[in-house]
């Protein structure tokens, strides 16, 4: 496991990243894409948004263990 700056700047890029993906989704879900290309972004949204939430948890016990 990395030290608390890793794990915060792993944690933006994760942020980032659903971010992205989240406008994607939105884009192709208002254009005449089809279903499985949606289906396909909105899988790597999801993993992404778990990514950053499971980072998130370890950032809260890093400051909870500081504190």
């Amino acid at each position: 496991m990395g030290n608390k700056l890793d794990i915060q700047h792993e944690y933006e890029e994760a942020e980032k990243k659903a971010s992205e993906l989240k406008d994607v989704c939105e884009k192709i879900n208002n254009s005449a894409r089809g279903r499985h290309l949606l289906e396909e972004y909105e899988k790597k949204h999801k993993e992404a948004e778990v990514e950053k939430e499971q980072l998130g948890i370890i950032l809260d016990a890093i400051q909870a263990a500081e504190d």
